[in-house]
């Protein structure tokens, strides 16, 4: 995944050379490990799906009821203990001090982003009260290392006092000044004598003025007028960083998002030699982002939020600058972000982009998870109690969910807005397209701002038909794609919600792909895709397009 200020490269091909690589697996999330300290919603997930597959009547005794004790209203911290109990016990060990300890330690950095010109001071906590009586004074080992576990440098050698680590946490200076940019690990041991104790680790992104010339970019933009969309791009890694630093986003998956392969979740040294070369074009008087052709990333100041969203366009590279341009908005899938589509299978998307001559655009949505807003087409049924409390259809959902579900909404609308006033986009050829929980934000979105779309297409989508408001959609040319071997979400979803959508008098044309999964789906759906938005050049086009399914097999309705 690329997160690069500037355009990204990526080599296109003739249509007569167009390759689809699909992939053989779903990059995997990082397992569950006391030294990586988890947070309580991973580790609760974590432990209940290890219950699900544990034997042994006394075993899973025991971890019942300290699964269920953790969710007794008893503070975070000691729930916190019970499930690293229960962890421990399914994965075959035994809950002893040295685990009780280890599992408390937290490693908490006073800057996630570091400046290495300015003082770094990383302190070690406790998130619920476990001592460790060993045969000498325990002593911490700090150290940084690459992701690879390779030791970069020592810190130190500290004697860990005998206090509180949950009122007053241990706090331990670093000499950062030489440590080259890139993305570290800041280790902790605790050490009796010779002896390993326990680990903690804490991801750490060290770059050379981070914080220090902050100030000063902003000084060297103010004089410039204009020129948004390149000064957000100049900004962007100089307030991600204070993002993250103040905690409202920390460096992992759930926050920017599962990459294609494996790599930090934004390389910031990058960042910034990428937002000094954009800041000297705009003092030479050239934007070197407007109307951009290829691939690239691009940064807004999302107001609603508070932050910096980052988002992905490809403007074809034969577009001769001045044509209206027809557009398609894709919605990522839970757990990805504005890059994954652009990256997997062998840069499909942006080859069929140059290939059919769109501009392709994918933001973020807040957050990888968010879901667009769509949450209420996967909540239960509503009842009379609930449709109230919850809005359109479902159970009332968490406040903070649903928080979350706005920006997500408010983010892909924020894009479509900010695209479509940069580039000479033709508002009768703007589609929507999404896979997984970006195809739910289809249904959502589509419906929702019906007026906006050309037409719309909605891959292996996770929805409810009963209750969703099909009327605003009559007319509206839409296609449903899913995997009849879907391992994620089950193919009735689809099947359910295209016999919904006919017996409420629409016409969606429906592609079911015999052996495709939940991962193989898009890159055999999405030429299809395409062909069907071809096949419907403007809004008041409602004819069928005849599309035919890939080489995989025949469509069923």
């Amino acid at each position: 995944m690329g997160h690069a200020l500037a355009c990204r490269s990526i080599r296109i091909v003739a249509a007569a050379s167009l390759a689809v690589t699909i992939l053989g697996a779903q990059t995997p999330a990082p397992g569950i490990a006391p030294e990586r300290q988890p947070d309580y919603q991973a580790l609760s997930s974590a432990v209940r799906a290890l219950r699900r597959a544990a034997t042994g009547e006394a075993l899973t005794a025991q971890a019942d009821k300290l699964i269920a004790d953790s969710g007794s209203g008893i503070p975070r911290g000691e729930a916190r203990r019970k499930l690293a109990n229960a962890w421990v016990l399914l994965k075959g060990g035994s809950w002893d001090a040295k685990q009780e300890y280890q599992w408390s330690l937290a490693l908490r950095p006073d800057a996630v982003v570091a400046d290495s010109s300015l003082p770094f001071m990383v302190r070690l906590a406790q998130t619920y009260p476990a001592s460790y009586k060993g045969t000498e004074a325990l002593k911490i080992r700090v150290s940084l290392s690459h992701n690879d576990e390779k030791e970069v440098r020592q810190i130190g050698i500290f004697d860990l006092p005998a206090a509180d680590l949950i009122e007053q946490p241990f706090g331990m200076y670093a000499n950062l000044d030489g440590v080259p940019d890139g993305a570290y690990l800041v280790r902790a041991e605790a050490m009796d004598g010779g002896n390993l104790v326990a680990t903690v680790v804490s991801p750490l992104a060290v770059v050379k003025g981070i914080t220090r010339d902050h100030a000063a970019i902003e000084r060297r933009l103010s004089p410039i007028q204009g020129h948004e969309g390149a000064k957000a791009s100049v900004r962007y890694p100089y307030v991600l960083a204070e993002t993250v630093n103040m905690g409202r986003r920390r460096l992992n998956d759930a926050d920017f998002g599962l990459p294609y392969q494996p790599q930090p979740p934004y390389d910031f040294a990058a960042g910034v030699v990428s937002s000094n070369s954009l800041l000297k074009s705009l003092e030479a008087g050239k934007d070197l982002l407007y109307r951009a052709k290829g691939d690239h990333e691009r940064y807004y100041w999302f107001e609603d939020a508070g932050e910096m969203m980052a988002y992905h366009v490809y403007a074809p590279l034969k577009w001769d600058g001045k044509s209206k341009l027809p557009m398609v908005l894709v919605l990522h899938g839970n757990t990805r972000d504005q890059d994954y589509y652009f990256d997997r299978d062998d840069h499909i998307l942006a080859k069929l982009a140059e290939q059919h001559g769109y501009l392709v655009v994918c933001p973020m949505g807040y957050r990888p998870s968010a879901g667009w807003g769509a949450n209420s087409l996967n909540r239960p049924p509503a009842n009379a109690a609930n449709v109230a409390a919850s809005g359109r259809g479902g159970f009332a959902a968490d406040p903070s969910r649903l928080r979350q579900g706005e920006l997500s909404e408010k983010d892909a609308l924020n894009v479509l807005d900010l695209v479509t006033k940069e580039y000479p986009v033709d508002p009768s050829r703007i589609y929507l397209f999404g896979h997984s929980s970006g195809g739910a934000g289809t249904w959502y979105l589509g419906e929702k701002y019906a007026e906006k779309w050309a037409a719309m297409a909605a891959s292996a989508a996770a929805t409810r038909p009963a209750g969703f408001p099909f009327d605003r959609l009559k007319g509206m040319p839409i296609l449903i794609c899913h995997g009849d071997q879907d391992d994620e979400v089950p193919v009735a979803s689809s099947r359910n919600m295209v016999k919904a959508a006919k017996d409420a008098g629409l016409d969606p044309q429906y592609l079911e792909v015999p052996g495709a999964t939940h991962l193989t789906i898009v890159a055999l759906v999405e030429p299809k895709v395409f062909e069907f938005f071809d096949g419907h050049p403007h809004k008041t086009s409602t004819a069928a397009t005849g599309v035919k399914l890939p080489n995989a097999g025949a469509a069923r309705h």
